[in-house]
Order: C-alpha cells, then sequence, then structure tokens
C-alpha cells in the first residue's frame, strides 16, 4: 500500500481510499475493465458508483500512470503503465496478452515523416495457445 501511496504523492494526485484501491487492483494484474475494477473495489467501498471508478482511471491516465488499451473494441482495459508494447487477443477466448516484438528504426527514433510519436499500441488477434490445442484437440 505504501508503494501505492508514493506512486499517487509523486504524480501530485490527491490520494484518497478509493485512488488507493483503484491502483492496488490495477497493481495486482494486467488488462482490467473498469467494471472488474468497480465490482472488485466495490466490496471494500459499498457506496463507490462506477462513475467514480471510472473518473478515476481517467485521472490515473492524464497522469500517465496507466494506459488504457482498446483492442476489444467492445470495451477498453487499463494496466499500470510501462514501456510501449503490443497486445495479443485470442479470438476464441478474448484473453489480451502483452507481446514483446523488436522495434522497427522508427519506433526506436519516435519520429515518422517529419511527425514525432508519443505513443503507440499495436494489436494482433488470433489464437492463443491453449484455444488452438483445444481446437485441434476437437
Amino acid at each position: 500500500m505504501e508503494k501505492s501511496f508514493k506512486c499517487l504523492s509523486k504524480t501530485n494526485i490527491r490520494v484518497t481510499p478509493q485512488r488507493l484501491a483503484v491502483y492496488k487492483v490495477l497493481s495486482e494484474g494486467k488488462h482490467f475493465t473498469a467494471d472488474f475494477v468497480y465490482k472488485k473495489i466495490k466490496k471494500g467501498f459499498p457506496s463507490i458508483s462506477f462513475a467514480t471508478v471510472y473518473t478515476i482511471l481517467q485521472l490515473f491516465k492524464d497522469k500517465n500512470l496507466v494506459s488504457e488499451s482498446r483492442i476489444d473494441f467492445e470495451r477498453s482495459t487499463f494496466e499500470i503503465k510501462k514501456d510501449p508494447h503490443h497486445h495479443f487477443m485470442c479470438r476464441e477466448c478474448s484473453t489480451i496478452i502483452d507481446i514483446d516484438i523488436p522495434l522497427c528504426d522508427t519506433l526506436k527514433n519516435m519520429k515518422v515523416a517529419g511527425l514525432t510519436i508519443e505513443n503507440f499500441q499495436g494489436y494482433f488477434y488470433g489464437l492463443c495457445k491453449e484455444c488452438k490445442k483445444k481446437l485441434k484437440d476437437a
């Protein structure tokens, strides 16, 4: 909890129990929807609303604490901010996996055609290992 407090404080975010709870949930894993975070926090904060959780997630995004992914076009997912990386989503089970692909020169330099790239995410779709095996065995 102390690590969460420090992360919020150093980005000039006023620390509240609700904000700490959101950050703690995000620290426990990757690619959580706002709805998942809300349901997880609701147990400890029965009066919290979904709108409040979503507002906290947007604040964290604005302060570069978390990143938002829209690999699943029906819903956003959030994760603690780290170096730009790519995502893979399984078309069968909808699992989202971080994938490490070597960067091309354009992405290493963060410039292309006179433009400055500030952030990037590549999205890849297909079958995860488990679903591929299940379909093969079926």
